[in-house]
């Protein structure tokens, strides 16, 4: 897939965020990104996955107008950016960024950090950036510290600061960067329900993550970074479900709890069963449900999907909460099996799965492309 195929239009009308045949120097004059190019548009929430140093962070900083290119540039609204001049610096401002490494001022309170962000704006008033710093801190939770230095605050709350912090200045587009690296899991929690939050207010929203159960559940798009380039970008379904990249389906395995590409002519149960097992052992799954997982796989795959799909991309996650969710990506025409009936037995299979099953949902997001997702 070259560069342009992978960067295909997203959406209709202009991106509010595009980087056109960007190459990239490090600091070591090191080539780290390679004539990359991308769009984001109003309303996606787009994931940016693939191996750590392979440029995503210098991506972000590229974005952010913090790095200069030494080839291509940067489009903010359909207008290249004018680096000289305080062009720049002027642009900036509908861009908000907030680093894993959150370049937090340690010598200022948290009310301080947020404060800071608009203090050069001529068309602000105090009054009114006070009542912004505690509107966010609130939306936040962090009214509690917002006269404590950075120093005094956990990890995610340091974490979360940086987030409203970049969102004083009301940006057009929020980049976050890596937003669950190094958290324990309580602070990872209170961030990802922060972002959760963000994205429901209807900002346009470029994170980096390696956890891909939190992509799958807040982004509307992946894109796959490696090399410096982006191989592979499209709805997270296709993208993480049936990736057309080698590294990518790499990447999948190792980070997507459990992710098979099964052939109904090679497919080998015990052998599968063996490996399902090794995998929920390991998340530390009540032998009663792995005995359901099981159970639950072996009527959908035998019974239910084999007889009319011979190759099934699969992926078992086991949640924070205990659930285990199966999602299930096969091409072909339209094929439900939670709904269509086929004949007595076939009900009667369905029936059986849906015993062990909580919830279970199909959608057929593109002609040719299927997805059902079962929690157990």
């Amino acid at each position: 897939m070259t560069n342009e195929e992978a960067n295909a239009t997203q959406g209709d009308g202009t991106p509010i965020l595009a980087a056109r045949r960007l190459s990239i120097q490090d600091r070591y004059s090191t080539e780290r990104l390679r004539d990359l190019s991308l769009e984001i548009y109003k309303g996606d929430v787009a994931a940016l996955v693939g191996p750590s140093e392979d440029g995503k962070r210098l991506l972000l900083r590229c974005l952010d107008l913090r790095e200069r290119p030494v080839g291509g540039n940067i489009e903010i609204d359909g207008q290249p950016v004018r680096w000289s001049g305080g062009g720049a610096n002027r642009t900036r401002r509908k861009i908000g960024m907030a680093f894993s490494r959150e370049s937090l001022f340690p010598n200022l309170t948290v009310f301080g950090n947020m404060t800071l962000a608009p203090e050069d704006s001529p068309d602000s008033e105090i009054g009114a950036i006070q009542e912004r710093v505690k509107k966010l801190l609130k939306f936040a939770g962090l009214s509690s510290v917002a006269d404590l230095f950075p120093v005094n605050l956990t990890l995610g709350q340091r974490r979360r600061l940086a987030i409203v912090r970049a969102l004083m200045l009301e940006p057009e587009i929020l980049l976050i960067e890596d937003p669950a690296e190094g958290l324990d899991p309580e602070s990872k929690a209170e961030v990802y329900a922060l972002i959760r939050e963000v994205v429901k207010t209807g900002m346009t929203v470029l994170f980096s993550s390696c956890d891909l159960d939190f992509v799958r559940e807040i982004a509307t798009r992946v894109l796959f970074m490696t090399d410096g380039v982006i191989r592979e970008d499209g709805p997270v379904n296709d993208v993480l479900n049936n990736p057309q990249f080698d590294r990518t389906k790499a990447f999948v395995q190792k980070h997507a709890g459990f992710f098979r590409e099964l052939n109904a002519r090679a497919f080998d149960l015990y052998d599968f069963e063996g490996e399902i097992e090794v995998y929920t052992a390991g998340k530390l799954v009540p032998t009663e449900k792995r005995r359901k997982l099981c159970d639950v796989l072996k009527i959908l795959l035998l019974q239910l999907l084999f007889p009319r799909i011979s190759r099934i991309s699969l992926t078992v996650d086991v949640k924070s909460n205990g659930d285990i969710s199966v999602n299930a990506h096969y091409p072909g025409t339209g094929f439900d099996p939670l709904t269509q009936s086929v004949s007595m037995d076939y009900d009667a299979a369905r029936e059986a799965m849906m015993k062990h099953v909580k919830t279970a949902r199909y959608a057929a997001p593109q002609t040719g492309k299927n997805v059902l997702t079962l929690f157990i």
